[in-house]
């Protein structure tokens, strides 16, 4: 099983050699076939174009090798004893650590139903036995070039999803993310009657520190601030930017108490924070509401709207304090 011979021309010149070297990108492939020889044909070329190459002599070795040192492609016997090569494939697209590796079938009969089934499952391309090396060799490059392509597409579609929750100053939650996320923490509370809190915050005198020290000298207030305030809230706490120097928590499963201790931590260590200006060592303060989810708020909108009003409180007392839903 899995026999095959790899007609390489001898009177490959040596521009024609370099071409295909240059033209191929530099890739972990992963040889799959019970025939050692076959394998060591295939490595011999690989690696004269650049390619490090990783063996394996059975389909369980395949799903093991490939869990390990993931390749950039498997190049898959059709036929190997105990695991064929199709039920190893089917495998291999159903780990999802694994399903985006592009996978060549390789077989010895282009009219096999297999090869039909192998693409149906998800290979990405089959090559016939015996096969002409530099064919096989330019269609792994087609293989690595969308495999490429669906990479860098997939960082842009992480880059552009960041962009559409982030605050681009502070790299925090933007209003828009902020709430979407909080309304679903909102509706998992109210099913499950479970605990939610929401802190508003926001720094004393902003436009004071503005018109003084500049607003460059304002964006990096915030984005201490911030940092502090990230240090202090936990993995499940969704934080967010409003507005301005306006900012929430949303924290699951968190009563009034647990709030009332975030806000202390993260008052007392903005407190603390120096920041140095052109003209001199600056320091500032927040103020925060802080509420707590009750019967009587029927959406997130409710309860936030109750903490913001708590923090207009705490302004109207002096600053650089908390007003909770139950403070005297």
């Amino acid at each position: 099983m899995g026999h095959y011979t790899i007609d390489i021309p001898l009177n490959l010149s040596l521009i024609n050699r370099a071409t295909i070297i240059n033209g191929a990108t530099m890739a972990k492939i992963l040889v799959v076939d019970d025939v050692e020889v076959n394998i060591s044909l295939l490595q011999f070329n690989l690696e004269d174009d650049n390619h490090e190459v990783i063996s394996a002599n059975n389909g369980q070795e395949c799903l093991d090798k490939a869990q390990h040192d993931k390749p950039d492609l498997i190049l898959l016997d059709m036929m190997m004893p105990k695991m064929s090569g199709l039920e190893t494939l089917r495998r291999l697209k159903q780990d999802a650590q694994l399903s985006h590796i592009p996978v060549m079938m390789v077989s010895a009969n282009d009219g096999d139903d297999n090869i039909i089934e192998s693409l149906d499952i998800g290979a990405h391309d089959y090559i016939s036995k015996p096969f002409i090396y530099p064919v096989l060799s330019a269609r792994l490059r087609s293989a690595l070039r969308l495999k490429e392509s669906q990479e860098s597409l997939a960082s842009a579609n992480t880059a552009l999803s960041r962009l559409a929750s982030l605050d681009p100053l502070t790299e925090i939650y933007n209003r828009r993310y902020f709430f979407e996320l909080s309304k679903a923490e909102f509706a998992k509370a109210r099913r499950y009657d479970r605990n939610l809190s929401v802190i508003m915050l926001d720094i004393d005198h902003f436009k004071h520190i503005n018109d003084t020290y500049g607003h460059a000298f304002g964006d990096r207030a915030l984005i201490e601030m911030c940092h502090l305030c990230k240090i202090v809230g936990r993995e499940s706490d969704i934080f967010g930017r409003l507005g301005g120097e306006e900012f929430a928590f949303c924290c699951p499963d968190t009563d009034l108490n647990g709030a009332i201790a975030i806000g202390n931590r993260i008052r007392a260590m903005v407190e603390q924070l120096t920041i140095e200006s052109d003209k001199e060592p600056v320091r500032f303060t927040v103020s925060l509401g802080i509420t707590t989810l009750r019967e009587k708020y029927v959406d997130f909108e409710s309860v936030l709207n109750r903490a913001d009003q708590l923090l207009y409180q705490a302004k109207d007392k002096g600053r650089n304090c908390i007003v909770s839903e139950y403070s005297p």
